[in-house]
């Protein structure tokens, strides 16, 4: 009998369900064998929402303080130098998620070489859906709150100021806040209570607003002076991201967690029953097809990332019942929506392959992103789908949700064991890791720290990181920690 993968984010070694509620049971790999049965943890998942945690907070911000990164090392196979770590639509600025529309999460910025923690700001629970977005000088962040699922004074859209921290703005919510994005000096926010903002990025003041009726989930789409968002019941909706006035509305079989992608002329929904959905841009509807968990007729696999867009691959993360033998990413043709590869270890990096919950980068002919249920940034060839190679980045986790932001060929990836990484994609090397897991360390990994132990479940010490990196034209990196920051990595010679 297989061993089933435990599909959902926290809880305890003895009892674990995945985010439908369905039990599994716990994964044991050979670095945690001898370990005896934890407590049962106080975490779970709630049945509908899984990106953030229960947390309360409490502190000031905190000076900037130098780190000192830890060594890692590095486990190749294959090739591990990447040809072309070019990006595919350089020049972009960080706008919205991943960047681009088609999530590409590449940018041509100055590289950090040794890094330095430049500003700490406390702003509410950072969670899978709360990626920073930056234009010029300014990051615009949801944020969860002091506690996740409760109405609290932290719910809301913040702006700060890139160089310094310091809050240009507040828009306040009544209940959490997930993705935002920036377009023509507006500021495009979603919520649990149901709303979709448009909020003057100077002023923070509300320019309009909508009310869908059901939670928005996701990372807004801005296309063609469209805003895209998708909402817990599987619409799709249009709105005019100037005035919010609704252009149209399409339906797919299931919430929509990551958001939609777009190349300029199609747009493309994933639900997370498995269903895709691709739309030109009025709204018509091209293709759709449903993605099964191995290619062959059964149950399909669900869908909790935004697609990603490249030349003509749609690839799509999949979250299956179990662990498989080929990693979680599939590619559908941009125009037809038949199926061009299922991705193919063909580097024998590892048997047992998890369930992806982030949007990979894309540079050069690499999909790059972080493997689950394992210690690894995994590179994929676009149009094979075959694995590459890959490099260690910290201890071995088993869930992991960020997606990888690359800058100038370096990949910057946030774990779930409260450290970031960045690995130098010409060579295959990791290059830096700094600690965020809480910010009282200063930058300093926790004297626990071990890279067989460590991480797991869930750190043995600090924070995870669930939310995604974003990267600023000058180079700073802006990512947020379930503990509740909003941190800043430069260089220490910037």
């Amino acid at each position: 009998m297989r061993r089933r993968e435990y599909v959902s984010l926290f809880g305890d070694r003895r009892s674990r369900r995945d985010i439908t509620g369905r039990a599994r049971r716990p994964r044991r790999w050979p670095v945690i064998l001898g370990i005896g049965l934890a407590v049962v943890s106080a975490w779970y998942l709630l049945a509908f929402r899984s990106d953030v945690l229960d947390v309360d907070l409490e502190g000031t911000a905190v000076p900037p303080s130098v780190l000192r990164p830890l060594e890692t090392t590095t486990t190749l196979a294959g090739n591990a130098a990447a040809e072309d770590v070019t990006c595919p639509v350089p020049g972009l600025p960080w706008t919205s998620f991943q960047a681009s529309p088609e999530r590409a999460g590449c940018i041509e910025a100055p590289r950090i070489a040794d890094p330095v923690i430049l500003w700490t700001a406390p702003i509410g629970i950072q969670g899978w859906l709360n990626n920073p977005v930056i234009d010029g000088n300014t990051v615009y962040v949801g944020s969860a709150g002091t506690t996740q699922f409760e109405s609290d004074g932290d719910d809301g859209i913040y702006a700060l100021d890139v160089l310094t921290g310091e809050q240009r703005w507040f828009f306040p919510a009544t209940l959490d806040t997930n993705g935002v994005a920036v377009a023509d000096d507006v500021v495009v926010a979603t919520g649990d209570e149901g709303l979709v903002w448009g909020i003057d990025a100077a002023t923070g003041r509300q320019v309009w607003v909508d009310d869908l009726g059901v939670a928005v989930f996701g990372n807004p789409l801005v296309v063609d002076g469209l805003v895209i968002v998708g909402d817990g019941r599987g619409e799709i909706v249009a709105l005019d991201a100037a005035t919010g006035e609704r252009r149209w509305i399409q339906q797919i079989s299931g919430a929509i967690r990551g958001g939609a992608s777009s190349d300029g002329t199609i747009i493309v929904a994933a639900a997370e029953s498995g269903e895709v959905l691709a739309l030109d841009l009025n709204g018509t509807e091209l293709w759709r097809r449903t993605v099964t968990e191995s290619g062959a007729p059964g149950e399909a696999a669900q869908v909790f990332a935004a697609p990603t867009i490249a030349g003509e691959n749609v690839v799509v993360s999949l979250v299956r019942s179990d662990v498989n033998p080929e990693p979680g990413l599939v590619s559908l043709d941009r125009v037809s929506g038949a199926v061009r590869w299922r991705a193919t270890d063909a580097a024998g990096i590892k048997t047992e392959w998890g369930n992806v919950r982030s949007s990979p980068a894309v540079v050069g002919d690499l999909l790059v992103y972080g493997e689950p249920y394992s210690d690894s940034l995994v590179t994929v060839g676009i149009e094979d789908g075959t694995t590459r190679w890959s490099v260690r980045v910290g201890p071995l986790c088993y869930p992991h949700w960020p997606s990888p932001a690359v800058v100038s060929g370096l990949a910057i990836i946030s774990r779930h064991d409260g450290a970031v990484y960045a690995v130098d994609l010409a060579t295959g090397a990791a290059a830096w890791s700094v600690y965020l897991g809480s910010v009282d360390a200063a930058g300093s990994f926790p004297d626990s720290y071990e890279a067989e132990t460590f991480c797991e479940w869930q750190p043995a010490a600090g924070y995870s990181i669930l939310a995604s990196p974003a990267v600023s034209e000058s180079g700073i990196v802006i990512v947020g920690t379930l503990e509740g920051h909003l941190v800043a990595i430069g260089d220490e010679s910037w």
